[in-house]
């Protein structure tokens, strides 16, 4: 299952390496902070300060087609990270292989302010075992999804050509419930990233995708398909390989070169809903039959924020049929869309609520855009 929603991180890491850039730098970053726990039971798991190192490799175009100048001239690129979590006997050491995408918010030559986002995969060398590592209530499985948000300023010295940035921000691990248990990991850290252009060429075949031929109106419908272990008798879940699945179909408007807003309707199939978790007895009991009993639909509006092929995805729902579990009425759709051309995207998202993961939702969908006349 791991290996469906790496799809994304794969195509991120392909598209940032294929087009010709102008700068190409690199880029080390030590790093330290602390686990930051969320959820109550998970103090114990916090013990040392945590700590760690990037290297990373950062591309630069500085061709003034549209995305480019619309995002000031990002930096894309791709690290590795390697990081050990404070806690060796219990929580272990994490290394991790991601994309990058660095937007400059504000700045000169000198000086600049940036936002980073490093989505990706990790392999945590421990993870929860019922004898050999019964406190690790975090994570059930070695591969976990990456995230890592930051925000840097930045200092250019022009004489030796180094850029010097001081970072700050949130490191995020999660299975996406695709196995028991899942409170997932978040640290808070501080660190100082030393950079340097290696390599800087002229221009070679750049080339954004454009959708300027495009109707700006937008019909398209999507299946996606996974496992996950949503039910568990705490803090274990039953082994995960309960699959999941949703279909949905939507509109779209594009309002500009940047953004759509939409409107979804979404069907999901859940077979952990098929179960019932009986508190007094401390066991799953299968509570329904039929699949029409735990299937749950809803509408759902949101927004689409465009860079190039990839398309940042946050929608809301409500559900308007929802048998199963009639007191819960709100779900939440936050991923990403990469065009494979014009008519088919690959879909990489999570179904939550709050922070709840349901499941992951990858899969394959169809875009219907008709010829601007």
């Amino acid at each position: 299952m791991i290996k469906k929603y790496s799809i994304l991180i794969i195509f991120l890491i392909i598209y940032h390496t294929a087009n010709s850039q102008k700068q190409i730098l690199a880029e080390i970053k030590p790093f330290a902070g602390f686990v930051a726990p969320h959820r109550i039971g998970m103090e114990p798991l916090a013990q040392k300060y945590t700590s760690g190192c990037e290297i990373n490799i950062l591309f630069r175009n500085t061709n003034p087609q549209f995305f480019n100048a619309k995002y000031n001239f990002p930096y894309k690129g791709v690290g590795i990270s390697f990081e050990n979590l404070g806690n060796p006997t219990v929580l272990g050491n994490a290394y991790s292989i991601y994309s990058i995408m660095d937007f400059i918010i504000a700045g000169n030559s000198a000086f600049s302010f940036h936002t980073r986002l490093n989505p990706g995969l990790a392999y945590l060398t421990k993870r929860y075992d019922r004898y050999l590592n019964p406190q690790n209530i975090a994570l059930g499985t070695h591969l976990c999804f990456y995230f890592n948000f930051n925000l840097a300023g930045s200092y250019h010295f022009e004489k030796t050509g180094l850029d010097l940035k001081l970072t700050g921000g949130l490191i995020h691990y999660s299975n996406g419930s695709v196995r028991k248990p899942n409170l997932g990991l978040n640290q808070l850290y501080m660190g100082l990233a030393i950079s340097k252009e290696i390599a800087n060429y002229e221009n070679l075949d750049y080339k954004e995708y454009s959708r300027e031929n495009l109707s700006p109106h937008e019909f398209w419908a999507m299946g996606t398909y996974t496992v996950s272990d949503e039910y568990s008798i705490q803090p274990e879940g039953r082994g995960g390989g309960f699959p999941c699945s949703t279909i949905a179909c939507g509109y779209n408007y594009q309002y500009s070169g940047i953004g759509k807003v939409g409107i979804s309707a979404d069907l999901f199939y859940n077979s952990n809903l098929f179960y019932y978790f009986d508190t007094n007895w401390n066991v799953l009991i299968k509570y329904y039959d039929e699949v029409s009993d735990i299937l749950r639909s809803g509408v759902s509006i949101g927004h689409h924020l465009i860079y190039n092929r990839l398309e940042l995805v946050t929608f809301a729902g409500v559900y308007y049929y929802n048998k199963v579990k009639p007191g819960d009425r709100f779900y939440t759709r936050i991923g990403a869309r990469y065009y494979v051309c014009d008519y088919i995207f690959v879909n990489l998202s999570i179904k939550a609520f709050g922070f709840k993961a349901h499941y992951i939702e990858p899969g394959i969908g169809f875009s219907f855009r008709g010829k601007k006349k």
